[in-house]
């Protein structure tokens, strides 16, 4: 069996997993809980290299016929092997190389995994990874135009927020400047580049900063893809203390999604994608090219401000429960489904107790 990590951006859900480091070399967000209890450490280039050999052997025995009786291997290698089945039936597409940081390697190590890779498994089209901006700025725009030649194609980074404000709040460890720099790098290097960004992050203190500014690193970057994860304060970080103390006044669930209409409305000359694809985003529809489709990406917001605030709950209740992903779904609720949402709605008799309804829901999805 070789080693799979934790997490991958949902956009890599048809990826090979295949991890380079592990946990965080940062893990210093105010915010992550993912690899607080663990410590942070390079894989041995051979062992990468063996599991390379390893996932290349078993694709050449599945596309052979296959083992016939899985229950002779050790368990590790059956799940291995059902492992690249899965893969190979999803068309063996992509690899993304593994933990939260890839791009913490050196130069020399980076490349020597990715020749490895694509030499190794060269019907692969994709390779990507994660890459912290400050780990992205180590490289030259050579160094990465090379990465990119030995196949690394595409970085997924967490920017979260595009405001110095927000970013020292969180405690990301880099500056909006650095953002910049760095996203101007990886397009220069010809490498695409997906970045994450938190509507709420600042609390509503900087909500209207957070829209601004990142939208400002938006239109200096232009980068392919612009993903949108809602903020949900997590138990057991500094945040939900924050919240619970009193220090930091959270925005509510609509402040939030409206935090990101602002956003797309100062977004002006990108011409890549907007993604709200996660669960915890209250519109899963808004999605399209940030130039072209600008306009129809506000109008879904404009459409749920147009509602009262009785429908507006019901909808937020409803897509909170996973029943509906956008306005239009609502009319393709059966009625035992729209009494639940009327029953809950019903219950909850202040904006407090709707709110932390709506915060227990988003907190099973992370």
């Amino acid at each position: 069996m070789f080693e799979i990590g934790p997490i991958r951006p949902p956009s890599e859900a048809e990826s090979l997993l295949l991890r380079i480091t592990r946990n965080c070399p940062w893990n210093k967000c105010k915010f992550c809980t993912i690899y607080k209890k663990h410590n942070f450490s390079t894989r041995p280039i051979e062992d990468i290299k063996a599991d390379i050999d390893r996932i290349a052997l078993c694709r050449e025995q599945i596309r052979a016929g296959g083992i016939e009786n899985l229950n002779e291997l050790p368990e590790e290698a059956a799940e291995g092997y059902l492992y690249i089945m899965r893969w190979v039936a999803g068309g063996e597409e992509s690899v993304f190389l593994q933990d939260a940081n890839t791009m913490v390697l050196s130069f020399d190590k980076l490349k020597d995994i990715l020749d490895y890779v694509r030499f190794k498994l060269p019907w692969v089209k994709r390779v990507t990874s994660y890459g912290r901006v400050d780990s992205m700025n180590k490289f030259s725009v050579e160094q990465l135009t090379e990465l990119r030649k030995a196949g690394l194609d595409r970085i997924h980074s967490g920017y979260e927020s595009g405001s110095d404000e927000v970013l020292s709040y969180l405690n990301k460890g880099h500056t909006k400047a650095q953002e910049i720099e760095a996203g101007r790098k990886v397009k220069e290097a010809g490498i695409e580049l997906s970045v994450y960004f938190m509507p709420g992050a600042g609390g509503r203190a900087l909500s209207d900063i957070n829209a601004a500014e990142t939208a400002d690193v938006v239109n200096k970057v232009n980068p392919d893809f612009v993903r949108v994860r809602t903020f949900v304060p997590q138990r057991g970080t500094e945040v939900i203390n924050e919240i619970n103390d009193g220090t930091r006044i959270e925005c509510t669930d609509k402040e939030k999604a409206l935090e990101l209409k602002k956003m797309i409305a100062h977004i002006d000359g990108p011409d890549g994608h907007l993604f709200s694809d996660h669960i915890i985003n209250l519109f899963e529809n808004v999605n399209g090219n940030m130039k072209n489709d600008k306009e129809r990406m506000l109008s879904v917001f404009e459409a749920f401000e147009m509602l009262d605030a009785p429908e507006q709950r019901r909808y937020q209740i409803a897509r909170r429960m996973s029943m509906v992903g956008s306005l239009p779904h609502m009319a393709l609720l059966g009625a035992a489904q729209r009494e639940k949402v009327d029953e809950f709605l019903s219950q909850l008799e202040t904006e407090a107790d709707f709110e932390a309804f709506l915060l227990k829901l988003l907190q099973r999805y992370i």
